[in-house]
C-alpha cells in the first residue's frame, strides 16, 4: 500500500507476552527480541522442512483493552490478498479462457478503463508482474483522504471503477511505459479482478470463495468488504491496527485526529483498512494464510506452466546480492540464508503482512505486525524471525 511513502521514533517497548512459554525454540527467543523495537504485537506460524508446524505470538492485540495477541487472531492480509488474485487469473489461463498475452481491452470495454494511458497495448501478463506501467492508485492523495485524512470517516466505500478512474487522471501519470520496468500498482490487480469477474460470469468474491478459499477449508477468511456492506459483523478476534506516527511518515501525510490515541506518538487506524476485494481486501488467520501458503508453494494449485510464471522472479536472482529484492508476480528476496520467495503487504489499517517460503528447505513462514510507520517490519519479520526458523 505506502511503498513509495516507504521512500521519503518515538519508541514504545510493550512486555513481549508469548504465547509459548517454552523459551527453548529459537523463534519464541527471536520473537521478543523483535518486540524488543516496540512493536504493539507479532504472531507468526512456521511450517518447518520435517513438516513440524510451530506458532508463536507476543505482544498485544489491543493496546486499549490489553488484549494479548495470540497465533490465531484475525488479521488484515494487506496485499498478499493479491496473491489470491494472481491465482484466480492463472487458473483461468489453466482452463483456457484467457491468455497471459491478451490485451485488456479485448477483454475489458468499460470507458473508464479504455481511457488508462497505453491501455491498448497492456496485456494480463503485464498486470500480473507490474510491468504495465499503470499508475499507482495505491498512494493516490483522493484516495488517502478517504482512509486516513479529511474525509476519514466519511463512510466511503470505493468501487472498482472508481479507482480505476483515478489512473485515468491528467495529473496521474503513468510510472512508465508498458514493458519498461516492473512498477508495483494496485490498479494492475483492479483491473485484474475485474477480468476475472468478466470471464468466470460471477462475481469476484464469490468466484475466489468458491474456487480457492472454500476447497483449501479457509473457513475464517472473509472479505472486509462485507463487514462494511453489513453483510456480516466484524470477528472479535480481529487484532487492533496501528500507525507509528514517526518523522518521515507525518511529513508525508496528514491524519484524521479522529483517530484514537492509545499511546503518545500512535493512532488505533483500524478503521482505515481497505476494503479493496482484489488488491488488499481479505482478512484471515496465520493457519488459514498457511493453508494457501502451502498449497501455492508447493505446485498444488496450478500447472507447472503457471506456476513457472508465478514463481518467475526466483530466476531471475542468481548472483544478486544479500538485502535486494525483485517484485513480479510474487516477490524474491537474497538474503543471508539464501533465496527467500514472498508476498508482502502493508496498509493504513495499521499492519504488515508476510507470506514467504524458503525453496532450499521447504520452510513457509507467515506472520503479521500489527504496526505500521518504520517502513522495516517485513524485512525484520524475514531476517530475523524467518532465519530462525530456517536456521533451527
Amino acid at each position: 500500500m505506502f511503498k513509495i511513502l516507504a521512500a521519503m521514533s518515538a519508541s514504545l517497548v510493550l512486555a513481549a507476552s508469548s504465547v509459548a512459554a517454552d523459551k527453548s525454540r529459537p523463534i519464541d527467543r527471536a520473537l521478543d527480541k523483535v518486540m524488543e523495537r516496540g512493536w504493539p504485537g507479532v504472531a507468526v506460524l512456521v511450517e518447518t522442512p520435517d513438516g513440524t508446524v510451530q506458532t508463536a505470538a507476543a505482544g498485544l492485540a489491543s493496546l486499549e483493552q490489553g488484549t494479548p495477541l495470540t497465533p490465531t487472531a484475525r488479521f488484515h492480509m494487506c496485499s498478499i490478498n493479491k496473491t489470491f488474485t494472481a491465482v484466480a487469473i492463472l487458473r483461468l489461463v489453466d482452463q483456457g479462457k484467457l491468455t497471459l498475452d491478451e490485451k485488456v481491452t479485448a477483454i475489458l470495454d468499460q470507458p473508464v478503463v479504455k481511457r488508462i494511458p497505453y491501455i491498448e497495448g497492456i496485456t494480463v501478463g503485464q498486470l500480473l508482474d507490474h510491468s504495465s506501467g499503470i499508475y499507482p492508485t495505491n498512494n493516490d492523495p483522493t484516495y488517502l483522504k478517504t482512509l486516513i485524512g479529511a474525509e476519514a470517516f466519511s463512510g466511503r466505500v470505493w468501487k472498482p471503477e472508481e479507482m480505476v478512474e483515478l489512473a485515468t487522471r491528467p495529473e496521474n501519470k503513468p510510472a512508465a511505459k508498458p514493458g519498461e520496468g516492473h512498477h508495483y500498482s494496485d490498479t494492475n490487480y483492479i483491473l485484474l479482478g475485474m477480468i476475472v469477474e468478466r470471464v468466470a460470469r460471477e462475481p469476484y468474491k464469490l468466484h475466489v470463495a468458491r474456487t480457492i478459499l472454500k476447497p483449501l477449508g479457509m473457513d475464517d477468511t472473509y472479505f472486509h468488504s462485507d463487514v462494511l456492506a453489513g453483510k456480516r459483523t466484524t470477528a472479535p478476534s480481529v487484532a487492533n491496527g496501528y500507525i507509528k506516527l514517526t518523522k518521515d511518515l507525518t511529513n508525508a501525510v496528514t491524519f484524521n485526529p479522529r483517530f484514537p490515541t492509545p499511546r503518545t506518538g500512535w493512532l488505533n487506524t483500524s478503521t482505515a483498512a481497505e476494503s479493496i476485494d482484489a488488491a488488499a481486501g481479505l482478512v484471515t488467520t496465520l493457519p488459514d494464510l498457511h493453508k494457501f501458503a502451502a498449497a501455492l508453494f508447493r505446485g498444488k494449485l496450478l500447472s507447472p506452466r503457471s506456476q513457472s510464471f508465478m514463481t518467475a522472479v526466483a530466476g531471475e536472482m542468481t548472483g544478486i546480492e544479500a538485502g535486494k529484492q525483485k517484485t513480479r508476480t510474487l516477490q524474491a528476496a537474497a538474503t543471508a540464508f539464501g533465496l527467500v520467495l514472498f508476498k508482502a503487504g502493508d496498509g493504513p489499517g495499521g499492519f504488515n503482512t508476510l507470506m514467504a517460503f524458503h525453496p532450499r528447505t521447504g520452510t513457509i513462514f507467515v506472520g503479521f505486525t500489527n504496526q505500521f510507520g518504520d517502513f522495516d517490519e517485513v524485512d525484520v519479520m524475514m531476517t530475523d524471525l524467518m532465519s530462525a526458523a530456517v536456521s533451527d
